[in-house]
């Protein structure tokens, strides 16, 4: 669109409000303004955490200001509007509000000539920004997330692919992040609901361990005197962990839905001061404490969404931070990524079964047997403690799946072989006993009497074929055989039905 041409105009502007964009970011800009000058009306941008999408968000807004077009600015989420506010400042041509406040005022809001949406992932694009959608339906839509849900590429009609977390993370934009798993407990037994673990379940099996206890030693080994951020299930559970970690001696603060903006500021301002603070997803996403030293993860998740802006927090950059920490008690890594992972947000990030266990383990993701570091790749030796792992011997969910496939056919045949064996040796047992022997070693038999039983029918149902093909010699043979071993009633029954017959 023209207006977009005018992001120039306003550079001075941009740079008097010490906002100066980088490289990456006018690179990035450009395709945004294709983008919508092909006719697209609805578009995804999606950056990375620490991308800096406020400095994209400001141009596009005085681009449009400075020809006099109004600008609706929304969120999800009242810190993240606060932050805005801050950072960009309202006007008589910029409005910025909750997507809740803008759907009860519909009626008395100015129609805008381009709507942005920060923090996209939060808010149900399919729900709450619909009805904003259909009464401003003139108005180009700009979504900025790090995460696009796959349902957003219903809805929206063109994606911009801005810089990724790995080229971010190469170029010095963001902070490298080290992992550490350590062994945690089976999640293969606790519920799915929906897209993600039974809640009540996950705190109930993360209660019962002794994660929390490993948690507390990776704090006391790396974290103690740096923010240091928990994440956990719920409130009952932080609470849990917040009484757990007191109890070991810790100091430490809850931060929950239930604090109001005082609380919340309080609590934010004891973590980047060096402490511990423990939440639940007050924090996931809209949240910037640049020196955050570590996070630690007890919060489970089938979802990479949430785990990816998690992993955003700890993975800015600040002065003489040299990587963020991430200690991952719940699985995560393994289950989900890293940060850096190349990921289909459109397919969900769903990961094909070449490329993942038959328990959801990512095979990009190896754990050291040693030092619990968690890396990228294929390399056999630790990148942190050059501990030789040896050959990754974790199979992809599809070589499970036909080695299962395999082994049940190579049961089969076994056992269609044995069978076949079976039939042959007892076909050239002659007597008696040698056929109840035979009988005998069958699996599924008894004891030797049911094989003497059996035996017995067997050779009863060879006298009568005999005799009626006229072997009379071998019919007598069998006959005798069958009396001389205390079968003589099933052997004269036989001749009885034979000659009834005839």
């Amino acid at each position: 669109m023209q207006v977009l041409r005018n992001e120039r105009r306003v550079a001075g502007e941009v740079s008097s409000m010490r906002i100066t964009p980088r490289q990456y970011q006018s690179e990035d800009l450009s395709a945004l303004r294709i983008a919508a000058r092909s006719g697209a009306r609805r578009i995804i941008f999606e950056a990375s955490v620490g991308y800096g999408k406020t400095i994209i968000m400001l141009l596009v807004a005085m681009a449009y200001v400075s020809v006099g077009k109004r600008v609706l600015i929304l969120s999800n989420r009242t810190s993240v509007i606060e932050m805005l506010r801050d950072e960009i400042g309202e006007s008589d041509l910029i409005k910025i509000m909750t997507v809740q406040s803008a759907v009860n005022r519909l009626d008395i809001i100015d129609k805008p000539a381009v709507i942005l949406i920060d923090e996209l992932h939060m808010g149900g694009a399919a729900g709450q920004y619909r009805s904003v959608f259909e009464v401003f339906e003139n108005a180009l839509v700009i979504g900025f997330t790090g995460t696009p849900k796959a349902a957003l590429f219903e809805v929206f009609d063109a994606h911009v692919q801005a810089k990724s977390a790995r080229w971010l993370t190469d170029h010095g934009f963001l902070s490298p992040l080290k992992y550490f798993c350590p062994e945690t407990i089976d999640f293969s037994r606790i519920r799915t609901v929906g897209s993600d673990f039974d809640e009540d379940e996950l705190v109930d099996a993360m209660e019962r361990s002794d994660i929390c206890g490993d948690a507390i030693e990776s704090y006391r080994q790396h974290c103690v005197g740096r923010p240091t951020l928990v994440f956990t299930v719920n409130i009952k559970h932080a609470k849990a962990v917040q009484e757990e970690f007191q109890a070991a001696g810790i100091e430490c603060e809850t931060l929950t839905s239930e604090d109001d903006e005082d609380e919340t500021a309080r609590k934010i301002a004891l973590l980047k001061s060096g402490g511990l603070l423990i939440s639940v997803d007050r924090v996931s996403a809209g949240f910037n404490v640049p020196a955050l030293h570590a996070i630690i993860s007890l919060r489970p998740t089938r979802q990479p969404h949430l785990w990816v802006q998690q992993l955003g927090r700890v993975a800015r950059l600040a002065e003489e931070k040299v990587c963020g920490w991430v200690f991952d008690h719940a699985g995560n890594t393994l289950r989900n990524g890293t940060l850096t992972e190349d990921r289909d947000w459109r397919n969900g990030d769903q990961v094909d079964d070449e490329r993942q266990t038959e328990e959801g383990e990512r095979l990009s993701v190896r754990v050291c047997s040693c030092c619990n570091f968690a890396w990228e790749g294929a390399a056999t030796f630790c990148p942190e403690c050059g501990h030789e792992n040896g050959q990754d011997r974790r199979i992809s969910k599809r070589k499970a799946i036909q080695l299962r496939e395999q082994e049940a056919a190579d049961i089969e045949a076994a056992r269609q072989a044995a069978a076949a064996a079976a039939r042959r040796a007892q076909g050239k047992a002659k007597t008696f006993k040698a056929l109840a022997a035979e009988i005998a070693k069958r699996p599924g038999t008894r004891n030797i009497h049911s094989a003497r039983a059996s035996a017995s029918k067997i050779l009863a149902a060879r006298m009568r074929k005999a005799v009626e093909e006229g072997r009379t010699e071998e019919a007598e043979a069998i006959h005798a055989d069958l009396a001389a071993n205390g079968h003589r009633k099933v052997a004269d029954e036989t001749l009885a039905d034979i000659e009834a017959a005839v």
